[in-house]
């Protein structure tokens, strides 16, 4: 007998709902897949708070996410918070807010948890022709590193290096001055060489390239997502045409040199960036090319699933 199931992610600048169908075997039907960027971390690297009028937002999101829960008769939800609500002083308030207002538990993960339903999501999604991966998930507060053998991930960490955050230490002009961007790089850099320390001393750096050419790099989130539609030209975003889309460091290299010159509103004019993203979409890009150097990557594997997907997947696993 089929069943209706619902996932929510609450992300530091997007929230997304997946709704879908299962039969008894755990085949899904997606029904509805709706997104929509709330910066719920807005504002919060000057305070360590989530901001009231963010709160708003996200109260106001999530009660049009719960009016369409019921209206597709969602037998069970589950509904998980990720960086900003972790290390938020006041990410209980808005927990509360959120149930009062919309009578959802959301439940807070760990970075661990996260990166771990992240590869589940993004393995659903894309096809891979290699025996490894590494797969990075940019966040608004946060980016998950995973590095996977097959399906099971080896090592991960969730790094505090997300786009809200950077975007709104560094980047202070508009457009973006060139000490601005260098040390948004330095701040990537910082946060990676622990990360690439940790695996050397588990003896896994050599699963990386160059000594491995046997693994694939795979990105996900909205920064990523989006550089692959501005690739293809895409007036409307279409996951079939994102998923196993592949990225060239030559093609992120080019996009970012479009982007980063323009003022915030003339990249509103630029085909396939998604609005709201205007002022993140360059930390993202910094992001996504020094990735690539520093675990010597030159090209990568573009995946539309992730947290969400994962979450979703891990409640059918769960049901068995």
């Amino acid at each position: 007998m089929a069943s209706t199931l619902a996932s929510i992610d609450i992300g530091t600048n997007t929230f997304r709902l997946l709704i879908s169908d299962f039969d008894d075997n755990g085949t899904p039907r997606p029904r509805l897949l709706k997104r929509e960027i709330t910066r719920l971390g807005g504002g919060f690297t000057a305070h360590g708070m989530l901001a009231e009028e963010s709160m708003e937002r996200g109260v106001h999101t999530l009660s049009a996410f719960s009016e369409l829960l019921r209206e597709h008769k969602v037998k069970k939800v589950r509904a998980v918070a990720t960086s900003v609500v972790r290390e938020a002083k006041n990410g209980r308030d808005f927990l509360d807010l959120v149930k009062n207002n919309t009578g959802l538990d959301v439940e807070v993960i760990d970075g661990r948890e996260e990166a771990s339903l992240a590869l589940k999501g993004v393995l659903s999604c894309v096809k891979l022709k290699t025996r490894y991966a590494l797969v990075f998930d940019i966040g608004g507060g946060s980016t998950e590193y995973i590095l996977s053998d097959l399906a099971n991930p080896l090592y991960s960490e969730s790094l505090s290096l997300g786009v809200v955050h950077a975007t709104e230490t560094f980047l202070r002009s508009d457009p973006p001055k060139d000490e601005e961007i260098e040390k948004v790089a330095a701040h990537v850099v910082e946060r990676l060489s622990p990360f690439l320390n940790n695996l050397a001393k588990m003896g896994l750096r050599d699963k990386l390239p160059p000594q491995n050419r046997d693994i694939t790099l795979v990105g996900t989130a909205g920064t990523i997502t989006t550089l692959a539609a501005m690739d293809q030209g895409l007036e409307a975003y279409e996951p079939s045409k994102i998923n196993n889309y592949v990225l060239t460091y030559d093609t992120v290299k080019r996009l970012f040199n479009l982007i980063y010159p323009l003022t915030i509103s003339e990249r509103s004019g630029l085909r396939s960036l998604e609005g709201g993203r205007e002022d993140l979409i360059v930390s993202g890009t910094v992001i996504v090319l020094k990735t690539m150097e520093s675990f010597g990557f030159d090209r990568m594997t573009v995946s539309d699933g992730g947290l969400l997907e994962g979450v979703l997947i891990d409640m059918v696993e769960s049901r068995r």
